[in-house]
């Protein structure tokens, strides 16, 4: 150990401690920094604008002259706006989502669901419909947009499957729908998927013409069938009047 101690330098206190400042410091009247410090402070200094109330109004005038970003014409959006658009024109059942914060490991299965069941589901942004149904019969879509949100779009057949798939994520709200270029509401979506398919409504008209021929005929008939119900009834008269003259005269 003495060793060790021989061979390392030995650390010893000063008797004397060097400060930077020998008295207390004034915060209240600082000592003035020299030359080079106080231009470093200078030119370092933040420059704020003066606040728009104490500004004259003739500084607040722009001259109607607004500054607006150049819109730069995007390839890629019109090509997504020529798909939405053909979208809208070939399907015949159009609902509108609103969408709600969702992973897509939640997502996928909705949508592989409804695309088994021939709908599709799409998402496109505000700007991107605003192109595509801008001068169309569809442009009244548009107030049902804020940002990017989902649309389906299949055939009215299947809204009452679309109905039960939406329910296992309430993530998507339906707000409302085109079915054959009417627009619903979404009470008016849940009526419509409510109503039986095509087939079964032209049996029940069927159904219905049938039993108003029906009883149309029978009422046609009733005055005659009445009639010879009464003829049949007077003959069956007569012919017991004539039988108890029959036997006196015999007798």
């Amino acid at each position: 150990m003495a060793a060790i101690n021989r061979g390392l330098l030995q650390v010893q206190t000063p008797f004397l401690l060097a400060r930077r400042f020998r008295g207390k410091i004034n915060i209240q009247k600082p000592r003035k920094p020299h030359f080079e410090r106080q231009l470093l402070i200078d030119l370092t200094k933040p420059w704020y604008v003066p606040p728009k109330n104490s500004m004259p109004d003739i500084a607040l005038c722009d001259r109607g002259e607004k500054r607006r970003s150049e819109e730069i014409d995007n390839p890629f959006e019109r090509i997504l706006a020529r798909e939405c658009l053909n979208w809208f024109n070939t399907s015949k059942m159009v609902i509108f989502l609103h969408t709600n914060s969702i992973a897509m490991e939640d997502k996928m299965p909705i949508f592989a669901a409804l695309k088994k069941n021939d709908m599709h589901l799409r998402t496109y942004g505000k700007k991107i419909v605003s192109m595509a149904t801008k001068g169309t019969r569809y442009e009244a879509v548009n107030h049902l947009f804020t940002s990017h949100q989902e649309i389906i779009f299949g055939q009215p057949a299947s809204v009452a499957k679309m109905f039960n798939i939406m329910k296992k994520t309430p993530q998507l709200v339906i707000m409302a729908g085109i079915i054959q270029d009417r627009l619903m509401s979404k009470n008016e979506l849940v009526e419509f998927s409510k109503l039986p398919n095509l087939d079964v409504a032209r049996s029940q008209l069927c159904s219905i013409l049938q039993s108003a021929g029906s009883s149309l005929v029978g009422q046609l008939n009733q005055a005659q069938q009445m009639l010879v119900s009464n003829l049949d009834q007077h003959v069956e008269l007569q012919n017991k009047t004539e039988q108890p003259a029959e036997s006196k005269e015999q007798s």
